[in-house]
Formats: C-alpha cells, structure tokens, sequence
C-alpha cells in the first residue's frame, strides 16, 4: 500500500456479516492522540477501536505513528487467540485484544486516502 502525499487519513476494517468491526485500524495525519508521542517527521495518531452492535468501543491511540505521506508499507495483521498483532513493513506496531470472536470475521474494508498495491491473506 503507499500513502499519498495529501493523505489525511485512511482506515481497514475488520467486518462481520452484521457489520460490525473487529478491527477498525484508522492512521489519522490531521489528528494528536491523548498522551500520542508523534514519530520522527510523521504526525498524527493511529487509532485502533471495534464497532459492536452499532456502538464503537473505547477507542486505543498509543504509540508512535508508522505511517509517512508519499511513502510505500507492508501491512500484515496476524490472528493470534487472544489478540490481533499489527505489524508494519515487518516490525510489530501494536496488539489489539479481541473484542469481538475473530472467527466471526467475513470482509475486509479499506477506504481513503492510499493506494493498494497487493493483498495477500494467509490461512493457518
């Protein structure tokens, strides 16, 4: 995947049939987190949330952001029993505890501002 220049922000999701989100990963270039340390040259916040029967969780911000405008990623989201693992271009980013039964997960959803360049699911 790679970031436009202009990009603001771009989201994945994780989704149930009923629409619900397992997994809402959301890189916001426009926005500072609550206690968010920005990385070197990259502002803004990452945030990471479910959306369980029509009402969004509490939502998660912390770390630094791993994203950069203009720039190409490798996304990979590991399935692990009690939590997603979120890795970018290969260096773990951050773990998000299920909130949903991730065997319920049908779809997948990407919207924005970034260009897709490849998916590659892999099953166990």
């Amino acid at each position: 995947m790679k970031l436009s220049r202009l990009s603001l922000r771009f989201n994945i999701n994780l989704l149930k049939k009923n629409g619900d989100i397992a997994l809402h990963l959301n890189p916001r270039f426009n926005e500072k987190g609550k206690g968010f340390i920005c990385g070197k040259g990259k502002p803004g916040c990452v945030i990471r949330n479910s959306l369980v029967n029509g009402e969004w969780g509490n939502e998660e911000r912390e770390g630094k952001n791993p994203f950069e405008k203009g720039v190409g990623f490798d996304l990979e989201i590991k399935n692990e029993e009690y939590a997603f693992q979120i890795f970018v271009n290969g260096e773990r980013f951050a773990s998000y505890a299920h909130r949903i039964d991730p065997r319920e997960v049908g779809g997948l959803q990407i919207q924005g501002d970034i260009e897709l360049t490849g998916i590659q699911l892999v099953g166990n």
